[in-house]
This record gives C-alpha cells, sequence and structure tokens, in this order.
C-alpha cells in the first residue's frame, strides 16, 4: 500500500503531467520501483562479486590493476550512456511514446550482454563487454529517471523521491546477496532475467500515452533535426543557463564528491589509520562489512521517517540542511576519535543522513528541470552529477591522505558536504 507523502497542491506548482489518482500513482510506481531495484541490483551485484571474482579467477596476480582498467573504462561509457538515454529518448516520437522503446531496447540489451559475460574467460572480452554493458544499463538508467517529470505532476514527486530512496539499497541487498550465493553464470542469468522480466512489466502494465506526454507533438528546437552535431551536443549544456539547474547540480556533485572520497579509502582507513588490532576480529575486510550493514540499515530506516516529515511540512530544503549538519558530524566523528567507535558513530550517522538526503534527492532533481521537452537530457545532466565526481574524488583524498593525513580528509570532506548543502539553499524552486 502507498502512503500519500507529497505536500499539498498549494505548495508546488503543478509541472508536465496532469494529476493522477491514487489508484493510478500506486500502479505506476508499483510498477517502476521493482524496475529501479532490477537496475541497481545489476549494477552492485556486478561492481561488488561477480566481475571482481571473475577477474581474480583470470589473474589472481594482476586483479587490482585489471579491475582498475575496467572501473575506469566503465565510468566513461557510464556517463555516455546517461547522456544519451536522457537526450535520444527526448527526441523519440512513436505510436509507443518516447520512453518505452527504449526501455525495451535497452534492457534487452542489457540482458544479452549479461548473459555473454557470465560466459567469458578472456580479459580483453570482459573489458569490451563490462564496457557495452555500463552504457546501455545508464542509458536504461536516464530513460527510467525521466518517467517521473514526464508523467507524474510536481506535487506528488515526494513519493516518487521516497520510492526511489528505497530502490538503491534493496537492490543492493538484492543483487550483491543473490550474486554471492550462486554460481558466476547462474548469477549473471539471474540478474538478467530480472531487469529484462521488470522492464517488460512496466512496459506492458503501465503504457505510456505517447498523446499526452509533453512536447510529444513538438522538436525539441527550432530547426532540431538540421543541428550540425557540435550544436546539438551544445544543448547538453543548455539547462546550466537556469540558475536552480545549476545550483541542484553543483549541491549534487559535492554531495557524492564528499562520499567517494571518503568510500574509496575506507578499508586503507580501517588499516592504517584505527588499525587492524583494534577492529572486530582483527580483520578490516570484515569491519569494513559491518560499517557497510550498519549504515545501510540506519539509511533504511531514516528514509522512512524522513519521507513522512517532508510530507507534513511541504518542504525539502530544510531536510537537506538536516542532511548537510548530520553528515558533516558523521564525518567528523573518526576525525575527533581515530577509534573504531568513531567509525561506528561515522557508520550510524552517515547512515541517517544519507536516508534522510536520499528521501527528497529525487524529487528536487526533478523540480528543477527547466524544459519539459527535454526532461530527459537534463535528469541525466543531473545524474551524471552523482557518478563524475568519482574521477576526481580518489585525486582528492588521496592528495589529502598523503599531504596531510587521513583525519584531514575526513575533514575536507565534512567541509565540502556542508558547502554542498549551503548551495542548495539557494534553489528558489524548491521549498
Amino acid at each position: 500500500m502507498f502512503v500519500d507523502l507529497s505536500p499539498p497542491a498549494s505548495m508546488e506548482p503543478r509541472l508536465g503531467a496532469p494529476a493522477l489518482s491514487r489508484v493510478a500513482l500506486a500502479r505506476l510506481l508499483s510498477l517502476q520501483l521493482p524496475m529501479a531495484l532490477a537496475m541497481y541490483a545489476g549494477f552492485q551485484g556486478l561492481q561488488q562479486i561477480l566481475i571482481p571474482v571473475q577477474v581474480e579467477a583470470l589473474d589472481p596476480q594482476r586483479k587490482i590493476v585489471n579491475l582498475a582498467l575496467i572501473t575506469t573504462l566503465c565510468s566513461v561509457t557510464a556517463v555516455l550512456g546517461l547522456l544519451t538515454g536522457g537526450a535520444a529518448s527526448d527526441a523519440t516520437r512513436s505510436r509507443w511514446g518516447r520512453r518505452a522503446p527504449w526501455l525495451v531496447a535497452m534492457g534487452a540489451a542489457s540482458a544479452i550482454l549479461l548473459v555473454a559475460l557470465g560466459a567469458q574467460t578472456r580479459l580483453a572480452a570482459i573489458v569490451a563487454l563490462c564496457a557495452a554493458l555500463w552504457f546501455t544499463m545508464n542509458f536504461f538508467q536516464a530513460v527510467v529517471l525521466a518517467i517521473v517529470p514526464d508523467r507524474v505532476p510536481a506535487r506528488q514527486r515526494g513519493l516518487a523521491s521516497w520510492a526511489f530512496g528505497f530502490a538503491g539499497p534493496l537492490g543492493a541487498l538484492l543483487g550483491v546477496n543473490l550474486c554471492a550465493l550462486v554460481s558466476q553464470k547462474v548469477g549473471y542469468a539471474s540478474l538478467a532475467a530480472i531487469l529484462a522480466a521488470a522492464a517488460a512489466a512496466f512496459v506492458i502494465f503501465a503504457r505510456e500515452d505517447a498523446r499526452a506526454a509533453p512536447g510529444a507533438r513538438e522538436p525539441l528546437g527550432p530547426a532540431a533535426s538540421r543541428r550540425a552535431p557540435w550544436r546539438a551536443a551544445r544543448l547538453l549544456f543548455h539547462s546550466f543557463s537556469s540558475r536552480d539547474f545549476s545550483l541542484a547540480f553543483s549541491s549534487r556533485a559535492l554531495v557524492f564528491l564528499a562520499q567517494y572520497m571518503i568510500g574509496g579509502y575506507l578499508l586503507y582507513a580501517l588499516q592504517d589509520y584505527v588499525g587492524a588490532d583494534h577492529l572486530p576480529g582483527g580483520n578490516p575486510e570484515i569491519a569494513a562489512g559491518i560499517l557497510n550493514t550498519i549504515r545501510t540499515l540506519a539509511g533504511i530506516g531514516a528514509l522512512v521517517i524522513a519521507g513522512w516529515f517532508a510530507h507534513r511540512l511541504g518542504r525539502r530544503k530544510p531536510l537537506i540542511g538536516v542532511y548537510a549538519i548530520g553528515m558533516a558530524a558523521a564525518m567528523l566523528a573518526p576525525a575527533l576519535s581515530a577509534t573504531w567507535a568513531g567509525m561506528v558513530a561515522y557508520a550510524a550517522l552517515g547512515g541517517v543522513s544519507m536516508g534522510i538526503y536520499m528521501s527528497v534527492d529525487f524529487a528536487i532533481m526533478s523540480l528543477v528541470l527547466p524544459n519539459q521537452n527535454a526532461v530527459g537530457r537534463d535528469i541525466a545532466v543531473l545524474a551524471v552529477a552523482g557518478a563524475a565526481p568519482q574521477f576526481l574524488a580518489p585525486a582528492l583524498g588521496g592528495a589529502a591522505i598523503r599531504l596531510a593525513g587521513y583525519q584531514e580528509m575526513f575533514v575536507l570532506a565534512a567541509i565540502v558536504t556542508l558547502i554542498a548543502g549551503a548551495l542548495a539553499f539557494f534553489i528558489k524552486g524548491v521549498r
């Protein structure tokens, strides 16, 4: 059963889609949530279990170098997939709508690539297929994200943000645990089947009305079809002329920059900063798993409560402020106390803070889109704000550790988090 977590109609303007009945909204989100969950299960099952194990089996001595190569290449194709998926689905005009054809095409392509990956025993083939898979799955992700701005009005997007907040941690639990319990080929095939089934169910039972989609009968802009490729590419940056969009992008990028700075060096911080002798079982890997579990459970609990508060308050920016202060405090805990207790405080308070953030993140993204005819393109750009920092974060975090130490890395991440929260308060179109 879905609870209406959106603020009253008077609180926010109606954008894009007409209002949905509770039944229609429940049907849409109950079909979209499994699709998002299947997508995140695929990402996490691949990243944390299947690909690392497959790479290690090929060459245990070079597993770190080979995995780094795959990760770097996949990061590039992920960004390209997000941007291409948003723009291509915006430009699509068909009897099935703008998004449905791409959900089918990219869902099928991803499923085929997953099955093919499970049968590979050569590094070159794994690298090529992983890069292609990260492109198709992120293309798919961009289309999934565009569905809510297309079909849900602004005042009803609180529930959509709440639902999407659950998809990430639940998808990670499903993907990681499933892939850890079965063989390599079965793991890949299972992820493929789950993704294909969820996408098919959504396309069939939550059909897109091609005539009702915002801008369905309109081109993307004057003489759009005659634009030179470089001019079309320039449209990706057009929405940065909107002050709210630029602020939302910058705030989101800094949120994830701070997260990646610590996340990439968490295991090393446990080993070198806290010390293996002071960890449960004297094992940094076990300690990292415990922290991840604490963070995930705390995040899910906070997500439920924060979603209810967002509804009661009819506001989202105050929750961003709570997130920024809470997350900065979490990051300062190990900086002030280089102990296991300090790391547990970081995981617990950080999980609560991230749950608060995820309860409003997607709603804010959907409310700053300046062009209703290009929501796929623009929301994909905002999604890139959460992916692109992974290129800079390792260098920034590593530099802080080398020049000063782990303590200073935690402090720097806390400062970045507070700046991210401050930027969000200047967004005028979100209460």
